[in-house]
């Protein structure tokens, strides 16, 4: 009887991450900049594409790897790359990307874009 409940809650956890991938998957536009995401999922990671498209094509944009948890994407900060650490959340039919700024500042002010789906 615990194998099927625990199961049960596997398989509906496992429709919350698919409902989830769906609200994210897609193209994005912040139309004030043209600053366009693209998203996808594949083995449990976001694919994010990121370009501008006033200055290039998508095809030569950057890529992004991110982790879904709960119910945002994270991309961690890479020092490395200069790549700040990000969440994208979605609500109310748009996606809310924020950034930390990776020099220290006395306060902590994250940058803040909108996009909605491109048509």
């Amino acid at each position: 009887m615990m194998v099927s409940a625990s199961s049960q809650a596997q398989s509906k956890q496992q429709q919350g991450v698919k409902q989830t991938e769906k609200l994210f998957s897609g193209i994005w536009v912040d139309k004030q900049t043209t600053r366009h995401l693209e998203i996808s999922f594949k083995n449990g990671y976001a694919t994010i594409t990121d370009w501008t498209s006033n200055f290039q094509k998508r095809e030569s944009g950057d890529i992004y790897k991110a982790t879904l948890k709960k119910g945002k994407l994270i991309m961690p900060e890479d020092t490395q790359h200069r790549a700040p650490y990000s969440e994208i959340i979605y609500k109310n039919n748009t996606l809310i990307y924020l950034t930390k700024p990776l020099a220290p500042r006395k306060t902590v002010k994250w940058d803040k874009e909108i996009f909605t789906r491109s048509h």
